[in-house]
């Protein structure tokens, strides 16, 4: 019966609402009203099955307490051993698309890579990390401080970069010390692996592997330690493993860390960190879930957050001027790619509507750079013969409003993405919609005369 109502609670799409904060009254007020409807809800559990036979529940509200609010919505190749750099530049002062790239798709090739365009200038302590297009998360190391808004200064570049090692896709990624890390994955079968890339080497190293196969996993660092917490184990790709942990880079060793509270299990969330602590919300366990949770590494404890207006999963989080941006993701199947995008409040506890992203996908990456957020690929595009978006994409919060950047050089999904200085690194992911994982690893940034 637990299962069933939870499943009810969260197969679907939340309507848009205010959510009042529960007290003991209206506990037996609602319980008053529900307990009659009970029957309906538990017939429903037998609900059809949707498109990718996951299963579909009739829209419901939750006992999580939220508040919504509308705000405006204006909205404004695998390298495979080329060793080449592909660079697109484009003026988009004006927030149209310029157009600047074709579509490339590529195949994964043995060969190995090697290039010459190490990157000297990111060696701040100022590192973000968001975790694969399967699992999208923003992660900050030094986690007190967040994006304020502003302006980027010159002309958005896309080059490749020395490919990663082994071809994966729905994989973490994170940035810690200044390096990329990428971790499990498809490759195509799933593996424990776990690769460090440096910028200023443009070479990869091997860490520790995990200690299971895993992919689409929550990852985020802070204080110097990156964490996994959640993931889907194995290869199944419907239950999740709610287990958590630790790795020290000091030690390339891995430790186990409190697991996510029974229930709330799950992979594919979107993550980041503020405050030295680490927010969850979404993800998939059998089915797109609503749920947020915030992890605290210093006291290794939860706390549950209210829900997400609207159950999804495969999304991206990133914090900007001290408010948490939850954009892009989809619900139950692929091609059901969600448009709305909410900002969260981490002081009151309330979501609130912006405005929409441009290229409404799944399975995309990005994170959060000179003030603004950056959406790359995805999943779900009904109009690719691959199913992938090859879109780039830019928030502005202070405008509340979205601009178009050049295509990807090698449009992808499943992918993650590292904030590292002042640039965005883009290593792995799918040329085609599910599996097809590649080496190519891109970076992206604004190149100033």
């Amino acid at each position: 019966m637990r299962a069933c109502l939870r499943q009810a609670r969260c197969g679907a799409k939340f309507t848009r609402m205010s959510w009042v904060r529960q007290r003991p009254f209206a506990g037996v007020l609602v319980g008053a009203l529900v307990g009659p409807l009970v029957g309906a809800v538990l017939g429903a559990c037998s609900a059809s099955e949707g498109p990718s036979g996951e299963q579909v529940a009739e829209t419901t509200s939750s006992g999580g307490s939220a508040q919504v609010t509308n705000s405006s919505t204006s909205a404004g190749s695998s390298t495979g051993g080329t060793g080449s750099a592909a660079t697109v530049a484009t003026n988009t002062s004006d927030g149209s698309d310029a157009g600047g790239a074709s579509a490339a798709t590529g195949t994964t090739s043995d060969s190995s890579v090697s290039t010459t365009n190490a990157d000297t200038s990111t060696s701040a302590d100022t590192s973000t990390g968001a975790s694969f297009g399967g699992a999208p998360t923003t992660s900050t190391e030094d986690s007190t401080t967040s994006g304020t808004g502003g302006s980027p200064s010159g002309t958005p570049v896309q080059e490749e970069r020395a490919p990663v090692p082994i071809a994966r896709s729905e994989h973490g990624v994170t940035a810690l010390n200044g390096e990329v890390y990428v971790l499990g994955g498809f490759t195509p079968t799933v593996t424990s692996s776990v690769q460090v890339y440096s910028p200023e080497q443009d070479s990869w190293r091997d860490a520790a592997d995990f200690p299971v196969v895993f992919h689409h996993p929550n990852v985020a660092a802070v204080g110097g330690v990156l964490y996994v917490l959640g993931f889907h184990a194995g290869s199944g790709q419907r239950m999740a493993d709610g287990s958590a942990y630790a790795y020290d880079p000091e030690t390339d060793s891995w430790s186990e860390r409190a697991s996510l509270p029974i229930g709330t299990e799950r992979g594919a969330s979107c993550v980041t960190t503020f405050e030295d602590k680490i927010y969850v919300f979404g993800g998939t366990n059998d089915i797109a879930l609503p749920d947020a949770s915030v992890y605290d590494p210093a006291e290794d404890s939860w706390e549950a957050l209210p829900f997400m207006p609207m159950a999804r999963h495969h999304c991206i989080a990133a914090v900007v001027n001290d408010r948490i941006y939850i954009v892009s993701g989809r619900d139950v199947v692929i091609e059901e790619v969600q448009t709305e995008s909410f900002v969260f409040d981490p002081v009151t506890l309330d979501y609130e509507e912006v405005a929409p992203i441009l290229t409404p996908r799944g399975g995309a990456a990005g994170g959060e750079l000179h003030g603004r957020i950056y959406v790359f690929g995805g999943e779900g595009n009904v109009d690719d013969e691959n199913g992938i978006f090859h879109e780039a994409e830019e928030y502005d919060p202070i405008s509340d409003s979205w601009a178009s950047l050049p295509d990807m050089v090698v449009p992808r999904h499943g992918l993650g993405a590292a904030v590292i200085g002042d640039r965005i690194y883009l290593p792995g992911g799918s040329t085609r919609q599910g599996i097809q994982s590649q080496t190519t690893h891109t970076v992206f940034f604004f190149e100033t005369p």
